[in-house]
């Protein structure tokens, strides 16, 4: 396609797309907002599972600290909690 010929698909294009812009307009931004919509409602929902993760991984911790604490050396150089026998 020469010089011309892309030239006329040029202004062809540019007319029809000036012939279907308001109805084009009037389906994109319902369309668009749609898919706003449902960008919000799944980062929402990230949010919710992360703030669930978020305390699980809390939970653990503090569970793992509990242990710590029972393992910690006793004074008398026995684990504590183990009563003076070696863990399995």
């Amino acid at each position: 396609m020469g010089g011309l010929g892309t030239f006329a698909l040029g202004v062809t294009a540019a007319l029809a797309a000036r012939a279907f812009a308001p109805r084009l307009g009037r389906w994109a931004r319902p369309a668009a907002r749609g898919v706003v919509k449902q960008g919000i409602i799944l980062a929402h929902g990230a949010q919710v599972r992360s703030e669930g993760l978020r305390e699980d991984l809390e939970d653990l911790m503090a569970e793992a600290r509990a242990e710590l604490r029972e393992q910690a050396p006793a004074p008398g150089g026995a684990p504590a909690g183990a009563g003076g026998q070696a863990a399995a």
